[in-house]
């Protein structure tokens, strides 16, 4: 009963007034059986008098009437209803969307987002399989209750002959319902497997129809392959359908045989007392009528099937809530900590954060304070990522001073980007603390932090909304972008006469799907990932951190734009994660990361006459590109000579032509 009224409670936000409206027209709806027997009794009732009293035909013409507009609402207000319950589960498949989007950004970290069983619990409640989702569950579960009513009002038609009679027909019904009930129970739990080879079915429908896989199954010719794909996970979801509609054969017999026996008993008793004079044709009109409107109630409609469905995606909602009830409170709320706030046990007793760290970060610019770079500390800092056995940091040290420019470099897997994220304060360390400027992450609000750092991840956002809106992030929501600076942003990383020159300029969409909009390479969408970092700073970040920021670009225009960050942002706290050592070696300072700690920190040519680990993957690397730059001259001169042979070859049969 609670998840039934739950899913009531979904209807909600429709407010009072749709709500009382919705329920009304579903109650007339369900009473017209009952309302349409009522009016016949009625008619042949007056029509009786009328042939024993030879009454005048206008005794007749009130019930007609009322024939005639229970009759038409009977043809016109089912489809107008089915609208108004379309409409009604479109706006609260809305709400719940809304809702989920609300839960999932709320806490301060991303565990939640990297948590298979919570994706999967957060896909749930969005699931929309043709009708079958929890906005139907939420109306159906009102039109049942609408269809009860009439149940009721028609039991109360066949009472008026025979309480025993409506008694039974009734039970009838309710066990036809209970039958059918596990019927469709069987559906709901096969279709998290129907929901799994459908996306099957349409992920391989797209590669080879669609442009997903277009060119590269031409060129590889997998066209035929990925059709035969495509149509395996078809086939599979119609297997588990068809196995489904096997199973309820039975049922349906079962359901058939109650139906019939029941109405088909009521029929004859009504029958047997008319013929023996114990009912009057209009008594008779009324309760046949009634049995009619029983018996239809018997057959389940399509809203057991959604109620049950809803009633899986409710608990998977229940799970997302649960996600606001972590303390976090919804994005961009304060937090633990701050000015006034409470501290974590054990935080470093420093001089208070200055006010304009908390100040939101649209109000204070980095041009009106001037140097605003945070110091950063890692102090033995220790992090495994939740369900695994691996700690990924072991006890990091690491201080960064206000204003230092430090690189970042170590082999892949070795916690490099799991610093910055833990910066980031998308998680928590396991052990040990980070320090901003003197006090703890953890007491620090995340808003507040965050509009203090701007970051560029490797698998940075590409949305589809303007160049203006792309790059100004940092200002959205908080006012209109500063113009000048978003030109300053583009051009210092090289973006901004692409943008110019795009067919509506900085309102262009980055996206050739619409109208107007410009379509960017690979290289020209990770500038504007950068731009965006040097905005959100010329809004007051103080801290840019760079993951890979120009793995697109070639080695020579990374260097190019390398240089132009470090003295864009020379007033910041820069921190650069990079595999190419060719551009770190220009950082003032670089750290080695190995086994989850710091093992060499310094300058680049310190690390060099170490010779360490920075020295071995340095001239690793460096050997690579001179091994592809002698590949490269070998075969541009073999393409020389091979000119150079062909052009005597035509000469020399030149010579001898003439």
């Amino acid at each position: 009963m609670r998840d039934r009224l739950a899913l009531l409670s979904l209807l909600r936000p429709l407010g009072p007034r749709v709500v009382a409206g919705l329920a009304a027209a579903m109650l007339l709806v369900t009473l017209l059986p009952a309302l349409t027997a009522g009016s016949l009794g009625w008619l042949v009732a007056r029509a009786v008098v009328v042939a024993r009293d030879g009454a005048g035909l206008g005794t007749l013409t009130a019930p007609l009437l009322l024939v005639a507009v229970v009759l038409f609402l009977d043809l016109l207000a089912p489809d107008l209803v089915q609208a108004f319950r379309d409409w009604t589960a479109l706006r609260v498949n809305g709400e719940v969307r809304k809702r989920v989007r609300r839960a999932l950004s709320s806490p301060a970290g991303i565990a939640h987002v990297e948590d298979q069983a919570m994706r999967e619990a957060a896909g749930l409640p969005a699931v929309d399989t043709a009708s079958i989702n929890i906005g139907t569950g939420a109306q159906g579960q009102l039109w049942l209750l609408a269809r009860f009513a009439g149940a009721a009002a028609s039991a109360g038609l066949v009472a008026l002959y025979s309480p025993w009679v409506a008694a039974a027909v009734l039970g009838c019904m309710l066990v036809q319902r209970r039958i059918l009930v596990k019927q469709y129970s069987t559906i709901v739990r096969e279709l998290p497997q129907m929901h799994r080879a459908g996306r099957g079915a349409d992920y391989w429908e797209q590669v080879a129809g669609g442009t997903a896989g277009a060119q590269e199954s031409r060129i590889f010719g997998f066209g035929p392959w990925a059709t035969a794909e495509f149509g395996r996970h078809a086939d599979a979801r119609a297997d588990v359908m068809q196995r489904v509609m096997n199973r309820g054969k039975g049922m349906h017999w079962a359901v058939f045989g109650l139906s019939a026996g029941s109405a088909g008993l009521a029929f004859g008793l009504v029958t047997a007392s008319a013929l023996d004079g114990d009912l009057t044709p209009a008594r008779l009109a009324t309760t046949i009528g009634g049995v009619l409107g029983l018996s239809s109630m018997g057959v389940m409609g399509f809203e057991a099937i959604y109620i049950a469905a809803a009633l899986r995606q409710l608990a998977a909602l229940r799970t997302v809530d649960g996600l606001l009830d972590d303390g976090a409170g919804p994005a961009g709320q304060d937090g633990p900590g701050g000015p006034g706030g409470p501290t974590v046990p054990g935080a470093l007793a420093a001089p208070p954060v200055s006010a304009a760290f908390y100040a939101p970060a649209a109000v204070v610019r980095r041009k009106d304070l001037g140097r605003v770079g945070a110091s950063i500390t890692f102090e033995d800092v220790w992090f495994r990522y939740p369900g695994t056995e691996r700690d990924v940091l072991r006890g990091l040290d690491l201080h960064i001073p206000a204003g230092d420019s430090v690189a970042i470099v170590g082999e892949n897997g070795v916690g490099k980007t799991t610093l910055l994220k833990l910066l980031c304060g998308f998680f928590t360390p396991t052990r040990g603390r980070i320090l901003i400027d003197g006090a703890d992450i953890g007491t620090v609000p995340p808003a507040h932090w965050r509009d203090r750092i701007a970051v560029v991840f490797q698998d940075f956002a590409r949305l589809e909304l303007s160049a203006r809106d792309n790059i100004g992030l940092a200002a959205l929501g908080r006012g209109a972008p500063d113009e000048a600076a978003l030109r300053e942003a583009a051009g210092a990383v090289g973006i901004l006469e692409r943008i110019e020159a795009l067919p509506r300029g900085w309102d262009s969409v980055l996206s050739p799907a619409y109208k107007g909009g410009g379509d960017l390479s690979g290289g020209q969408w990770q500038r504007i990932a950068l731009a965006r970092a040097l905005y959100a700073a010329d809004e007051g970040a103080g801290v840019l951190v760079l993951d890979e920021p120009t793995a697109a670009l070639d080695v020579t225009a990374e260097t190019e734009l390398f240089d132009r960050l470090m003295d864009t942002a020379h007033d910041l706290t820069n921190i650069v994660v990079s595999h190419r050592f060719s551009t770190v070696r220009r950082a003032a300072r670089i750290v080695v990361v190995a086994d989850g700690k710091v093992a060499e920190d310094g300058s680049h040519a310190a690390l060099m006459e170490l010779g360490g680990m920075y020295r071995t993957l340095h001239e690793l690397q460096a050997e690579r590109f001179r091994q592809a730059e002698t590949d490269v001259d070998a075969d541009a001169a073999a393409a020389a000579d091979g000119s150079a042979a062909g052009g005597c070859a035509q000469a020399d049969s030149e010579e001898a032509g003439r």
